[in-house]
């Protein structure tokens, strides 16, 4: 009878480590097919967009710009050892303006989780901080917030002052 439910206990413990590990598993290069869609569009003009896609592409990347340096960062915000993909351009100014920060999240896959265009962007920080700008009425608002993965959410923090948007060298499509 020992032997029985030792092995029952075995089994149930295997199982639930299988099962607990590839929910938590993220693909190592889940970030490629996501590339590889924003490549295709910049080549193409956004001929083969696909309107179902997860990722929303800016309308700032659909429109061309030659004084436009465009191109990617992978960074992982929250340092649980997974990227995150900031998308965006390098205009001639002092910060890089990202369009679209995409994450992976389970049972979704790739997922575009902030965003900016038309002269309201996100910007990285030190120390891994978002800095946000958004539109109210007549004045421009800005927020300050970390990534958490676990929790799948960004936490507004007090960054006024704190955190100056940075300039960073994008990878190119």
């Amino acid at each position: 009878m020992k032997k029985v439910i030792a092995a029952v206990l075995t089994v149930s413990f295997l199982l639930s480590a299988a099962v607990l590990s590839g929910c938590r598993r993220i693909p190592k290069d889940w970030y490629k097919a996501t590339l590889d869609y924003y490549s295709e569009g910049m080549k193409t003009g956004w001929a083969n967009e696909d309107p179902d896609n997860k990722v929303d592409v800016s309308a700032d990347l659909k429109v061309l710009d030659a004084s436009r340096t465009y191109g990617y960062l992978l960074v992982d915000l929250d340092g649980d050892g997974v990227d995150e993909l900031l998308v965006g351009f390098n205009d001639g100014s002092n910060t890089t303006k990202f369009t679209d920060v995409i994450v992976w999240r389970r049972g979704v896959g790739a997922y575009k989780v902030l965003g900016g265009s038309g002269g309201y962007y996100v910007y990285l920080c030190a120390s891994n901080v978002i800095k946000e700008e958004s539109w109210y009425g007549s004045a421009t608002e800005s927020t300050y917030m970390t990534w958490d993965s676990k929790e799948g959410v960004f936490t507004v923090i007090d960054g006024e002052g704190k955190y100056l948007p940075k300039k960073w060298d994008l990878t190119g499509f």
